[in-house]
């Protein structure tokens, strides 16, 4: 594989650390007269049906084979949920499209209806997933089943996987200003089951890799305007965006990509992409966090991408962040699996669960997704 370069700009030109304000200092965001976008709410749903990492190796004829068992023991995932049964193996994607359309509906309006939101709040609908099972798309089903106002603008974004988060909630930020008190609802629906395929012997190992660490899951988020500081709002633990960066990797394209035949399919990962993803890592956090006047050291909270335990590894590396710091996205790695484009929803829901940040309090999302893209997200609680 040709060396990669992640093509990130000199810190010649980044102000020195000492230039850099402290906490204590005025930040340039301090101001809640900005009128900066919250994530006021999340919920998530999960498939009722849970797995063992035993138990996949069973269904996808794995048990016997070796090089399985040692990636699926070693990549950080415990146990998963999937929508996964030995009828859905015996059939192509392509067959298995309603199947998952309802699949994924029924998850978005499980986690929707957890929120207990008024339908007649909501402007624009935004619904993700890794892949595009065809229309009607799950934003066009929600605005008829909540009999929302014909008007809401609604999109479906496909392709963008785990690196969803940073630009999902920046389409759904920008969108919304044209819905002056309205709130945008993002769904980020997968179906990672959806693409896996039994064991065949011409296999190639990344098929395997994938088969390893992917899970089903929804993750549904509330975005809107309005005074930024915890007192003005009734749902006080979404954090306020600050700021938000995504930055493609050049040369990457063919790292992760969707491998789709008339009768297999998987999702393809290149042993290197651990090393891709980190590669430049620092710079680009340093160089986001100094252009808004903060550093590593002031973050409270790290949101890391549970891509699988190398991903992980990497970020924090790279970062010279402390297990703690990552501990959650161990856990949900280990507890969930990777489930792809609502994964970081996931990681943040069980921060704000555990950790309970306190107003003030800055964190950062780190997500890596296909393109190789890094996505960089600044929030303040």
């Amino acid at each position: 594989m040709k060396a990669i370069e992640a093509d990130l700009p000199s810190l010649a030109d980044l102000p020195s650390l000492a230039d850099l304000p402290t906490l204590a200092q005025p930040l340039p965001w301090d101001d809640p007269s900005t009128g900066l976008p919250r994530i006021s709410r999340l919920a998530l749903a999960d498939p009722e049906t849970s797995f063992t990492q035993e138990d996949v190796l069973g269904l996808l004829g794995l048990s016997d084979d070796e090089f399985a068992r040692r990636i699926f023991s070693r990549c950080g995932v415990r146990r998963r949920r999937l929508n996964l049964t030995d009828e859905l193996l015996a059939t192509t994607v392509q067959g298995r499209t309603l199947a998952i359309e309802n699949q994924l509906l029924g998850d978005a309006v499980r986690a929707i209806d957890e929120l207990e939101i008024d339908p007649g709040d909501i402007g624009v609908v935004i619904s993700a997933s890794l892949y595009s099972l065809g229309g009607p798309t799950i934003a066009h089903r929600l605005v008829d089943h909540y009999e929302m106002d014909p008007a809401t603008d609604k999109y479906h974004v496909v392709g963008v996987g785990c690196a969803s988060a940073v630009p999902l909630v920046r389409l759904a930020s920008q969108v919304l200003r044209e819905h002056p008190g309205k709130k945008a609802l993002v769904v980020a629906a997968e179906s990672m089951a959806g693409i896996l395929m039994g064991a065949r012997a011409d296999d190639p190992r990344s098929k395997t890799v994938g088969s390893s660490i992917f899970g089903d899951g929804c993750a549904v988020a509330v975005i809107e305007y309005g005074d930024s500081s915890p007192a003005a709002t009734t749902h006080p633990s979404g954090p306020v965006v600050l700021a938000s960066k995504v930055h493609q990797i050049s040369g990457t394209l063919g790292a992760v990509r969707m491998q789709l035949a008339p009768d297999d399919s998987f999702l393809h990962l290149i042993r290197e992409l651990p090393d891709v993803a980190s590669a430049g890592l620092r710079e680009l956090v340093d160089e986001f966090l100094a252009a808004q006047g903060c550093r590593r050291e002031a973050i409270d909270h790290w949101l890391v991408h549970p891509g699988g335990r190398r991903i992980i590894e990497s970020i924090q590396e790279a970062l010279s962040l402390s297990r703690e710091d990552v501990e959650v996205s161990y856990r949900v790695l280990a507890e969930h699996g990777n489930v792809g484009t609502p994964s970081i929803f996931y990681v943040m829901k069980r921060v704000i669960e555990r950790r309970r940040p306190q107003a003030g309090e800055l964190g950062l999302m780190v997500t890596v997704g296909p393109g190789v893209t890094v996505g960089l997200m600044l929030l303040q609680w």
